[in-house]
């Protein structure tokens, strides 16, 4: 895939028409997942795929399952679900290997030993056959061949990095020139540019690199170049910058205090559209920079529905308060479907490393090393990270044992909070923040222009980030395209899901997510639930679609309120009551029709269950009972 698709078993195999490169390269980008038939219609043919766009998919993937068979690679490709997956082992893409030494190398640059991680960093860039997926005809692929070919250009400045810790300067200075000219605004290349040629006694060149990148940056960008490269100016011009032992400079892949102690900076990029959520960063705030007494809360949970934002605003305080923990910051995100104990053993060794240790000084067992994280951490400001807890046996290895650190987890379970914790609650945005994120995203101009169409799309989107964020992708993908046009799609249900798909965005495979959590009862009730209109109900229409007691009823309620997809609201004279997020509705008429396979059997439910528990609890209200 790192150059022009080659397919190679027993022999090669051409894969020359457009449509199968597309569908391959599709799964092939998404191998071992399902990818929905309306994503390879998106994919082929954009917005408008013709009537027979799924006969053309099937004869296409046909095609491609013959030529796998005929080249010994055997059946590949299966049918799941809504869609197409195509099951492949570790190693047999090239892009899956590139980011296997990728990770490699990065951990040998995190554990100080540069010669390893250059040797990992070239046998991984040696994979390049040019253009990653060149020539490909496909508007979603492309998107891919962006991401797959920036985080080149982000390896090559890692591995320039560990060569220059080699003092390989006079090797890698040409190479370098050249990365600057394609990307002249990336400014730890600048950097490295000018430190090899001030390692090579071009010291004139160095500062001239610099005259004419700060040049670019007040034409093109009205800004000054960031503190390192300003810095490192002053260090050329003073004589003060070292030789070729001076490993980190510039911008090093692992920062050190002036103790010589490791300081990572593990937090990801802030997310550029980040709007609202004033009063919680506040309170954030004071809870993370407060006392640090012995009796201090040290962890922070962040709770909601998937897709509202949790990751997303933990990152936001994190990077705000960055300062505030000036011996690092941490940050995992817990892998889905690994083994829990696994899970947290690696990310433990992960830390480790990133904190100064090799390898071999990390301990085998998971408590051994959650010994030595706390000890690593003892005594220092560190800001710790952890995404998508599932429940709290994954968090305790890695809580801190000092008051003067901090945890922050997200989670959408509701149990995964430990007790004595500091929680807060993230719940869907209201018209008006919905259409600034939006704002935000897309651009004012474009929400102006339609303003009651974008407050009806956070309407459509049920007000919950993710969905906003596909949304706006499209729109963004498609600017010749109104948010009305959009809206218009919406409407329709049945397309509602596929519509708020792309770009990284999968606002079904979110809800299906918290879905598999269920216990089996639970997902049964979920589906009937897809009967009801919009609403609330009592918990006894879960008793009369199940045919189950009381109890067991709500026990299978509760389940749906702790895996997210039913919310809980007050009802009258302090009864409870259950209501389905508009898109969760919308997903549980999916499942309806999945049990029910005849769509007339599933629309006679509905016709016959969709209305009678409001009718039922208007009866009720009027004769005053309510058992």
């Amino acid at each position: 895939m790192l150059g022009l698709l080659q397919v190679e078993g027993d022999e090669p195999v051409p894969i020359t028409a457009r449509r199968q490169q597309v569908v391959l390269v599709l799964l092939l980008l998404n191998s071992n997942r399902v990818v929905s038939l309306e994503s390879l219609f998106e994919a082929i043919w954009g917005s408008a795929p013709p009537a027979t766009a799924r006969a053309q998919v099937q004869i296409c993937v046909s095609a491609l399952r013959r030529a796998l068979l005929r080249c010994g690679l055997g059946e590949r490709i299966q049918v799941r679900g809504g869609g197409y997956a195509i099951e492949v082992d570790q190693g047999e893409l090239d892009l899956h290997r590139y980011e296997d030494l990728v990770v490699r190398g990065r951990s040998e640059l995190a554990a100080k030993r540069p010669a390893a991680a250059r040797a990992a960093f070239r046998e991984a860039l040696a994979l390049w056959r040019g253009e990653p997926l060149d020539g490909i005809d496909s508007g979603v692929v492309r998107a891919h061949q962006v991401r797959i070919s920036e985080r080149r250009v982000e390896v090559l400045e890692d591995c320039v990095q560990a060569e220059l810790q080699l003092g390989l300067h006079n090797e890698v200075v040409g190479e370098i020139s050249a990365m600057v000219t394609e990307h002249p605004l990336r400014e730890r290349l600048v950097g490295q540019l000018m430190t090899a040629l001030y390692r090579c006694g071009r010291r004139a060149e160095a500062l001239a690199v610099y005259r004419v990148v700060r040049q670019r940056f007040v034409d093109e960008l009205g800004l000054e170049p960031g503190p390192s490269v300003n810095q490192l100016h002053q260090d050329i011009l003073t004589g003060s910058l070292t030789g070729h032992g001076d490993a980190e400079r510039p911008e090093p892949a692992m920062p050190w205090s002036s103790a010589g102690v490791p300081v990572p900076r593990m937090l990801p990029a802030r997310v550029p559209y980040f709007t609202g959520h004033a009063e919680l960063l506040a309170a954030l705030q004071r809870r993370l920079v407060g006392d640090h007494g012995p009796h201090t809360e040290l962890v922070t949970v962040l709770t909601g529905r998937g897709g509202v934002g949790k990751s997303t605003v933990a990152n936001e305080i994190a990077n705000t308060l960055a300062a505030e923990f000036p011996d690092g910051q941490l940050y995992a995100r817990m892998a889905v479907g690994e083994e829990q104990a696994g899970n947290v053993s690696n990310i433990l060794k992960q830390f480790l490393c990133a904190l100064g240790f090799s390898a071999s000084e990390v301990p085998a067992a998971m408590e051994d090393r959650a010994a030595r994280y706390r000890s690593a951490i003892a005594g220092r400001r560190v800001l710790t990270v952890i995404d998508d807890v599932v429940d709290e046996a994954q968090v305790r290895p890695l809580i801190p044992g000092t008051p003067t650190c901090r945890l922050v987890m997200t989670t959408r379970a509701r149990t995964a909070a430990l007790l004595g914790t500091a929680v807060f609650e993230l719940d869907v945005l209201g018209t008006g923040d919905g259409v600034e994120l939006l704002a935000a995203m897309i651009g004012r101009q474009r929400v102006r222009a339609e303003p009651r169409e974008a407050g009806e799309l956070v309407g459509l989107c049920g007000g919950l980030p993710l969905a906003l964020e596909g949304a706006a992708a499209r729109l963004v993908a498609r600017p010749h395209r109104t948010i009305g046009d959009l809206v218009a799609l919406l409407r329709d249900e049945r397309h509602r899901l596929d519509q708020l798909n792309g770009q990284g965005v999968d606002v079904r495979a979110t809800l299906l997510r918290g879905y598999r959590t269920a216990p089996p009862v639970a997902r049964a009730l979920f589906a009937r639930l897809g009967m009801l209109e919009p609403g609330g109900f009592g918990a006894w229409v879960a008793a009369r679609l199940m045919e189950l007691d009381a109890a067991s009823a709500t026990d299978a309620l509760e389940s749906l309120v702790d895996a997210r997809l039913v919310d809980v609201e007050s009802g009258t004279g302090g009864s409870t009551r259950y209501r389905l997020h508009e898109l969760a509705r919308i997903f549980a008429r999916e499942r309806l029709f999945a049990e029910f396979p005849s769509q007339d059997d599933a629309d006679a439910g509905r016709r016959t269950f969709g209305t009678w528990p409001r009718r039922e609890d208007e009866a009720r209200s009027a004769t005053g009972h309510g058992g």
